[in-house]
């Protein structure tokens, strides 16, 4: 985060109402809610340049690209005029970016991110909305702000926690998880916190009072009790005062009303603990012809089958079609963490509509994810391949945030394996050492788990897209061997299968990738791009230089919903085939969506930068140029030899031709 500038010119105010004022008191605030929208995206993208597309994406997401980019243009011209003449001074308009300069303009949501541990408690409790008066703009906007206030609601919280685990000072302890517990009232941390700190300064009906009001927020929440930790500290908490308030006949006087878990002893935690999910299919409606359920029952059984072999859930399905709601049919529901139901809602032209679904049992049953499809005899094997992948990441999303307050010390190895799983996919080198750290501690206490085992190759996977200083194929050459001989062991596992095969590609071994891209076609016969297997199919192509190919592929796949692949990302394949099939503006295009949420991703900003300088796009390169260099990515044509080995030649060399790199 910059520092803030000693004689700012223009302040910029995001908590609240939006506020914007010169250094001589003047209202410089937009009238038109585009205009102050514009502003308030640019005030917090950290500095940053912002697409211009992404823009148009966020404040007319239903207007066509050509009509949000005209309306664009206009507010640009509008925010210009109302900050006059200091226009020039705050904003930096490029013809393809936009973004506010670093110095001379102070933004207040930057001081609340500049907070530490030691300060945060300085911020006012609480804190007013972020832009409270901004809310009816635009849908893609209206996401947009959701996801800055929660961002803005993960940093204070990160801080405060941060501040728990620094102090001893039991008024300190108090004053923050009070804080905590205002902002997440399911907080175990800030609970356990706080009771600890109670009882510690022997004030036990404070920690009384605080073990009721943990129990009462969870069963009024999430219909629930707290996780094992809490409630062993809560019955401590009780046993306490039993011997406290014992009668002079030793009889013990009433406690408060205790849930019916402190009485069980706790569950020793399973090194081998995976999530449990089954699957079920749900016809409601009389008018389902038997052809119907017939098919989906073929799709809820290879969907079964696809998401059991991958080898990182416990899944089961169940047999019979239900015709009630399954939170009535299925009585024993709560032995699974989450419920998969397909629910038939109609059919037309031989095809039969779905609703697909995941349900959180712990949560009152709550959907946690949902997607419409349509089924036919000839789709049904890709749909289930590629519906798999995204409800297993979806259920790992979920189970990833309910324990994301939990202390690091707290969690099983399956959730020190979830935390880095969901640390590796943010694709940034800055979070490396954490993700090593949770990963040698989760296999040291779990050395046999297969889920642990996936995250470690997916992380190491993902990690090597941004590794430039050796060739590719020496840093993949131990991830490779490590599949290799959990493949002996478990040779039916198909997310193994498929990261040994991508592997070995970029390994400069693909001889033996195509023979496993073979068995895998012929496990999940499948030649279609809703299929998972498009992903090395276009990783093939690329490798044996059609890069025409490659990028009709990775397409195909990207503009089908889901998009989102549960292994590893590559969308970076997808930018590079782009940029080698001479689709130079369909590289920029895409970069940029995707730099938008991740600017630090060097494996995109690499093919973005030659593009842009294929077109002559001087600014645009200029700017990658320089975040590549701020990523320490060395641009020299040895680093694109050893980097992009895998690919033949004559395609480095086009590589290298248009980054202006001599090759020796």
């Amino acid at each position: 985060m910059l520092t803030p500038p000693d004689n700012p010119l223009l302040h910029i105010f995001l908590l609240g109402h939006m506020r914007v004022q010169s250094s001589t008191g003047l209202s410089l605030l937009p009238t038109g809610t585009k205009t102050k929208a514009l502003l308030a995206i640019l005030a917090l993208s950290n500095r940053r340049p912002v697409a211009r597309t992404r823009l148009a994406e966020l404040l007319w997401s239903r207007r066509a690209p050509e009509q949000a980019r005209a309306s664009l243009r206009q507010e640009i011209h509008r925010l210009m005029d109302v900050l006059h003449p200091l226009g020039p001074e705050v904003l930096d308009v490029q013809r393809h970016t936009l973004a506010i300069r670093p110095g001379l303009t102070d933004i207040d949501i930057e001081h609340v991110f500049r907070t530490t541990p030691q300060t945060v408690m300085a911020l006012p409790d609480p804190l007013p909305p972020l832009l409270e008066d901004l809310s009816a703009v635009d849908p893609g906007f209206a996401t947009w702000l959701e996801e800055e206030r929660n961002r803005l609601l993960d940093y204070k919280t990160a801080q405060l926690e941060a501040l728990l685990a620094s102090t001893t000072e039991p008024a300190t302890i108090m004053a923050a998880t009070r804080r905590l517990l205002r902002l997440n009232p399911l907080n175990e941390c800030a609970w356990r916190a706080y009771i600890q700190a109670a009882m510690h300064s022997k004030e036990e009906s404070t920690a009384l009072l605080g073990a009721e009001h943990c129990l009462r927020a969870f069963s009024h929440t999430i219909a629930a009790t707290p996780g094992q930790e809490t409630m062993r500290l809560i019955a401590e908490v009780y046993a306490t005062h039993q011997q406290n308030t014992r009668g002079a006949h030793g009889a013990l006087l009433p406690l408060p009303h205790a849930p019916s878990a402190l009485s069980h002893s706790p569950v020793a935690d399973d090194p081998l603990r995976l999530l449990r999910a089954t699957v079920f299919l749900s016809c409601p409606t009389a008018d389902c012809t038997t052809k119907n359920v017939a098919l989906a029952e073929r799709f809820r059984d290879e969907l079964g089958l696809d998401m059991a072999m991958h080898g990182v859930l416990d899944i089961s399905v169940q047999s019979e079609c239900l015709t009630a709601p399954p939170f009535q049919s299925l009585p024993s529901r709560r032995q699974w963490d989450f419920l998969v139901g397909i629910t038939i809602t109609g059919s037309s032209e031989g095809k039969t509509t779905c609703l697909l679904q995941a349900f959180d049992t712990r949560l009152n049953d709550t959907i946690v994810w949902g997607h419409r499809l349509s089924l036919t005899p000839t789709s049904l094997r890709a749909l289930s391949s590629r519906f798999a992948s995204a409800l297993i990441l979806s259920l790992f999303t979920t189970e990833a945030r309910r324990l994301a307050s939990v202390p690091v010390a707290a969690l099983s190895p399956f959730g020190m394996g979830l935390r880095a799983l969901t640390l590796s996919m943010r694709a940034d080198p800055r979070l490396h050492d954490t993700i090593e750290r949770l990963m040698a501690e989760a296999q040291r206490r779990a050395p046999e788990n297969p889920f642990l085992f996936f995250v470690r190759a997916h992380s190491l996977l993902i990690r090597m897209y941004d590794e430039w200083h050796m060739p590719v194929a020496d840093y993949i050459q131990p991830m490779v061997t490590m599949l290799k001989q959990n493949f002996t062991l478990f040779p039916g596992d198909i997310a193994a299968r498929y990261l040994l095969s991508t592997g070995l590609f970029y390994a400069n071994q693909p001889d033996e990738a195509r023979f496993l891209l073979a068995q895998m076609h012929a496990a999940l016969p499948t030649d279609s791009p809703m299929s998972m297997l498009a992903l090395p199919d276009g990783l093939d192509a690329l490798c044996q230089g059609d890069a025409v190919a490659a990028s009709r592929i990775y397409t195909a796949f990207f503009d089908t919903a889901p998009n989102v692949p549960l292994f590893s990302a590559p969308d970076q394949e997808f930018i590079l085939s782009c940029f080698l099939a001479e689709q130079y503006e369909e590289t920029l295009r895409h970069a940029r969506g995707i730099l938008a949420t991740s600017p630090d991703r060097s494996a995109i900003l690499v093919p973005a930068l030659a593009a842009a300088n294929m077109l002559g796009h001087q600014s645009l390169a200029q700017d990658y140029r320089q975040r590549l260099h701020r990523l320490h990515t060395p641009l020299c044509a040895s680093a694109m030899e050893g980097h992009y080995a895998y690919l033949p030649a004559h395609l480095r060399q086009k590589l290298c031709h248009a980054l202006h790199l001599t090759q020796p």
